[in-house]
Order: C-alpha cells, then sequence, then structure tokens
C-alpha cells in the first residue's frame, strides 16, 4: 500500500511575467499536409523564448464554427507562463449534440462514438466523415512535425516521437465542442492536464449526460478542470452540473464563482463559474465569455483579460491528494481516488465509512486531534 498523510495544506500560486517578444505563428493545415483541404483555416502557434520552458504544449481546441483565431488571448497567456500554445483547427462544422439528436437520438453513445471518430479518423456513425488524416490526432502531429522542420530551435520536437503524440506532455483545452473534444482526449489518453471552457454532452432522450461521460479516465481526475458561465445560452448550467458529476470534477466541491473568490481561495476546486457580462463587441454571448476574444472582458487597462487569474490557475494549480477547508462553516475533506483512513495516534488507523469526496462535517463532530491519509491499492 502506499499513503499520503495530511494535517494541513495551504496552497500558492506563482505568478510568470509576460514577455513581449512572444513568437506567434499562423499557419495553414494544408501546410502541414496538402491533403487537409477542408477545414483549412489557420492554426496558432504561440512560444515565449523570454519565459523559462516548461515543456508542456497547451493544445487548445476551438468551439463549433470557430477558428483558432477567435481564441488567441488564451494561448498567449499560456505562452507568457512558459508553455508551448497551440490552437488547433480540426473538423468542426456542426455541433455533436445537434448531430446525434437528429440522425440518432436514441443512441446513448452517440456522442462518444462521434468524438472518437473526430479524433482519430475511425468510422463509428453515418452522420460524420472523418478521415485519418483530417482527425485530431494527425492534424496535431503534422502541425508539431511542421513547426518542429520550420522553427528547430523553439522546441516543437519534445511533443513527439516518430510519427506519434507524446500526450503525457500535451494539456488538453477546448470551448465548446473542442471542451468535449479535450475531455474525450483525457479519457482515452494519459494527457498532463484537461481544461474544459463549457462542456457538456447532454443526451435529450435519456435526460442525462451521455455514456462516454461517466467512463473511467486515463488521465487522473485531480487533472481535470472545467471553467463554465452560469447564464451560458446554449447550455444549461443545471445540466452542466450534472456533466460535472459525471465526469467526477465535483469530487472536489460544488461550481465556485471566481468574482466572489480570489485565486488563492479557490482551495482545491475543479470547477469553476462566472456571471460576469460578457465584452461589449459580443455583450450577449454568455457561452464565449470564458475564453472568447471578442466576448472575455478586459481590464482597465484595455489588454489584461479578467479571467487571466483564472485561466493562470486552471494551467497551474496542483491538487494535493488530500486538502481540508473550510465551507459553508464546516469542515470539508477533498480527496482523489482511494479509502480516506483516520487516526488519532498516526498507529491505528481506521478506513472513514462510505467516504466520498467531498466528506463535510460540523466542526464540532472532529475531535482537538486527527490525522487522514489516502490509501491507494
Amino acid at each position: 500500500m502506499r499513503f499520503v498523510i495530511l494535517a494541513l495544506l495551504l496552497a500558492h500560486i506563482s505568478a510568470s511575467t509576460a514577455s513581449a517578444v512572444q513568437q506567434r505563428v499562423f499557419f495553414a493545415p494544408s501546410a502541414t499536409d496538402p491533403a487537409m483541404t477542408q477545414f483549412n483555416n489557420n492554426h496558432y502557434a504561440v512560444v515565449d523564448p523570454a519565459v523559462t520552458n516548461r515543456g508542456r504544449l497547451v493544445l487548445s481546441l476551438p468551439g463549433t464554427g470557430a477558428t483558432p483565431f477567435d481564441y488567441r488571448l488564451f494561448p498567449q497567456n499560456a505562452a507568457s507562463l512558459g508553455f508551448h500554445a497551440l490552437g488547433l483547427m480540426y473538423p468542426n462544422g456542426s455541433a455533436i449534440n445537434t448531430l446525434c439528436a437528429q440522425n440518432t437520438p436514441l443512441d446513448a453513445d452517440a456522442a462518444g462514438d462521434a468524438r472518437l471518430e473526430v479524433i482519430d479518423g475511425t468510422d463509428r456513425v453515418s452522420f460524420l466523415s472523418v478521415d485519418s488524416t483530417n482527425c485530431i490526432q494527425s492534424r496535431l502531429l503534422k502541425a508539431l512535425q511542421y513547426l518542429n522542420t520550420t522553427y528547430p530551435t523553439r522546441g516543437w520536437g519534445q511533443y513527439y516521437s516518430g510519427n506519434a503524440v507524446l500526450w503525457s506532455k500535451v494539456i488538453v483545452c477546448g470551448h465548446s465542442q473542442g471542451a468535449g473534444m479535450a475531455a474525450m482526449l483525457a479519457k482515452t489518453r494519459v494527457t498532463d492536464r484537461c481544461v474544459m471552457f463549457t462542456d457538456m454532452d447532454w443526451w435529450v432522450a435519456g435526460n442525462r449526460p451521455y455514456n462516454w461521460m461517466s467512463t473511467p479516465p486515463q488521465t487522473p481526475v485531480d487533472h481535470w478542470y472545467l471553467f463554465a458561465h452560469e447564464r451560458d445560452q446554449y447550455l444549461d448550467f443545471t445540466q452542466m452540473q450534472t456533466c460535472a458529476a459525471a465526469l467526477d470534477v465535483s469530487r472536489y466541491g460544488a461550481y465556485l464563482q471566481v468574482e466572489t473568490a480570489t485565486s488563492a481561495s479557490y482551495g482545491a476546486r475543479h470547477f469553476l463559474s462566472t456571471n460576469l457580462d460578457p465584452a461589449p463587441a459580443q455583450s450577449t454571448s454568455y457561452h464565449g465569455c470564458p475564453i472568447v476574444d471578442a466576448a472575455t472582458p478586459l481590464q482597465v487597462d484595455g489588454v489584461t483579460p479578467v479571467f487571466k487569474p483564472v485561466w493562470d490557475y486552471l494551467l497551474l494549480h496542483d491538487t494535493a491528494p488530500i486538502t481540508i477547508e473550510s465551507a459553508s462553516g464546516n469542515i470539508s475533506i477533498l480527496f482523489s481516488p482511494g479509502t480516506l483512513e483516520q487516526s488519532d495516534d498516526l498507529t491505528l488507523w481506521t478506513p472513514q465509512p462510505a467516504a466520498t469526496s467531498p466528506l463535510t462535517m460540523p466542526p464540532g463532530t472532529l475531535p482537538p486531534r486527527r490525522f487522514y491519509r489516502l490509501s491507494h491499492p
């Protein structure tokens, strides 16, 4: 058995200073492979050579009908933190949920099968036609190879080996349809992290999330994060909370509204929300507010995104196996998968009966001194 023992945790997130010499590149998918003639809007790559490289790639996938050009601020911010960042164009012409509802409304696996087809190009559903050349994993590999060949000193080659993407070095991110693609990548591959901006595959006929959302992930759940708008005009926020539970990001507590807290007080939260108004350029786009350039609000300088501290947290925060925090007058113990055990003397350990995260208890029920540990088989 292996254990983690906790008495007290304080989390701190360090900030990095952005450089003014970021190297930003737009390039068409067809430049990486002439066979990529559809969905040929530019990819967007950003790296900041003046910042210490973290050896991680932030992959950003746009929403339905959008392009990487619509999401330049997020990868630029990631580059300022020391990440390589790549906004990837992929087949995203129609909403997966709409296609499923129109063509296979009674199939609880349809959304998952459709997303897998877009990711790896293997034919799974009749209403999509994505081949092995135009799928996400092919486009990503070809983009990285192109960047490494064209800019050999910028470090893009560290994210693939031969013809294989090194997913363990990739932080998969996405908005809307792209968030679902990022989540499916994290379900089926061991990635470094998964960051979702508004994500929900809701099976209307079953009035619940599609099956794939509840399947065990290859990327550990403590590396999953979700940020959404409470007034999203396309996705019902109550249903989104159900989907967050299906993805297990609610293991670390209910959603926390970012404007009512500071990043230092997020605790171990993996589900963050906002109710702020979008930027004037898209004043009614609550759906795009968390990340789309034209919709995300800016600080008074007109340059810095209001959500920069949130974006930093989503990319940098590391959840300890166990955290203890005060919530609504109670004590909450949040822990990643495993068996929570308790002890008063560090000698005799007993499992916490039927413990699920978060475990919430009134302060008066705890003895003056108690220890907790998380055991894994």
